[in-house]
């Protein structure tokens, strides 16, 4: 692999020749595939290691993979039972477990793809509110996508910049910067990564970053923790940087505990002691990162009142009610005739932030207003809100849900009951039809469908379900 000549000199200068050649070394392999269980949609039989997995040392829903299989035509992972993630960045979970003990409200500031966003969700506790941000819209389009098919309902999936938010009053208890980077921990993955590296680009990110945290320092609650990361190696970015929230804000950086045999590095900072978590190929099994933990001391806690929402109209609510498992626990409201079911316990931070930015996921998309009708939404497929027996079922073998997941129509059995039928593999729900008798009608996402025109000849399986 062809280094950028700057990056040679600076890299091997911190990290000295001998780690420096044992992660150039590493780089002409190839990236360890991974992935993440879904406990929210997983019995907890199926997430305890069988005999020969190998599970991430630091989070034990992550498994790594001996060959990258064909994730696209797994109907499981459509249907969120896992997340194909880098292992390296699940060390989010390690954080959560160490801190986090009671129900939070956590702001990811810049979520997309939703890696990070999805994982908190899976290990939060039930009643927390993760609000996951992304600015560019065609990636907050994806983001919601992907923590649709986590199943939680505590979810808010905004489209806004960090300004925005800190603008709307918004006060989380955590606050994940997962700064927008130059990308050295993706050069393995990604030779575009090389090819866009400069030293201007590093100075330029390590600004665009400082932007960032300022912000979302604003949305941070007194006592709060941020949780800053990168998937870089230099010091500018990552221990400066540290070092400038710490001064500039008066944080406290707090230790997480780890184990010896994970071969996490510290910092490469000469002189700076504070707890760092680096990840490093050669060393860890895993790309690129940096992450560090630091708690809000102080700070005025600011706020915003909210105007009442427009509640759904009460035939349309009590239609939608019936989907849903625990409806009493919802609030349900009337988004241009989509209907919305939302926790009642963040009803409230809903408003503010419809009232103040895009929105584009706010728990349950239960539905869509059309004629008499109310047509169920994917999300509400995705849910484990979803009552089991809110609509019929229909069973698919592997050919007919990659037909599904292409937004092909596909051959009920004549036995099926005519109306809107939840489609399943393996018993995993996979969205909506309606039946028609003499066709079905596909109801899955246009932009989510498989573009792909291969068809594999049969499954592979890639989790144990």
């Amino acid at each position: 692999m062809q280094l950028p000549s700057d990056f040679e000199t600076y890299t091997k200068a911190i990290m000295g020749c001998e780690r420096y050649a044992t992660f150039v070394s590493a780089l002409d392999n190839d990236p360890m595939p991974s992935i993440r269980l879904n406990p929210l949609k997983l019995r907890q039989e199926q997430t305890v290691p069988a005999s020969g997995e190998d599970v991430v040392g630091w989070c034990p829903l992550g498994r790594y993979l001996d060959r990258r299989p064909q994730f696209t035509f797994d109907p499981l992972m459509h249907a969120g039972h896992y997340y194909v993630q880098e292992a390296s960045s699940m060390f989010l979970a390690r954080v959560i477990e160490e801190y986090v003990d009671k129900p939070v409200v956590m702001l990811d500031m810049c979520a997309a793809p939703g890696g990070k966003s999805s994982l908190a969700r899976c290990l939060l506790p039930d009643e927390s509110l993760l609000i996951a941000n992304e600015p560019i819209r065609s990636r907050a389009n994806i983001l919601a996508e992907n923590m649709q098919k986590t199943g939680h309902a505590g979810v808010i999936v905004t489209n806004a910049y960090p300004a925005e938010i800190a603008r709307s009053g918004l006060q989380a208890d955590v606050v994940v910067c997962d700064v927008p980077c130059s990308g050295e921990g993706m050069f393995r993955k990604d030779e575009g990564a090389i090819e866009e590296w400069s030293v201007q680009n590093v100075e330029k990110c390590r600004h665009l970053q400082r932007d960032i945290v300022a912000e979302a320092w604003k949305c941070l609650k007194e006592g709060g923790l941020m949780i800053y990361s990168t998937c870089t190696f230099n010091t500018k970015e990552n221990e400066e940087n540290l070092r400038w929230i710490i001064e500039e804000f008066d944080a406290e950086a707090l230790p997480v505990a780890i184990k010896p045999e994970w071969n996490i590095t510290g910092s490469l900072l000469q002189g700076f002691e504070e707890p760092v978590y680096r990840f490093i190929p050669g060393f860890t099994r895993g790309e690129g990162l940096f992450m560090a933990v630091v708690r809000k001391r102080s700070g005025e806690v600011s706020g915003r009142r909210t105007k009442k929402e427009k509640g759904a109209r009460k035939e349309y609510s009590g239609a939608c009610r019936r989907w849903i498992a625990n409806a009493d626990n919802f609030c349900f409201n009337d988004d241009s005739g989509r209907i919305i079911a939302i926790p009642r316990q963040h009803a409230e931070t809903s408003m503010l932030l419809r009232q103040n930015m895009r929105v584009l996921l706010a728990g349950i998309t239960v539905g869509t207003v059309k004629g008499k009708d109310i047509v169920p939404e994917q999300s509400l497929a995705l849910s484990t809100s979803l009552r089991e027996d809110a609509f019929p079922n229909a069973d698919l073998d592997y050919q007919q849900a990659v037909a599904f997941l292409r937004k092909e129509n596909i051959a009920l059995p004549s036995s099926t009951e005519k109306g809107f039928v939840a489609v399943k593999f393996k018993g995993a729900t996979l969205g909506f039809i309606k039946n028609l008798g003499n066709r079905a009608n596909n109801l899955y996402p246009q932009e989510w469908k498989i573009r792909s025109t291969h068809s594999p000849e049969k499954y592979n399986r890639i989790i144990n379900i």
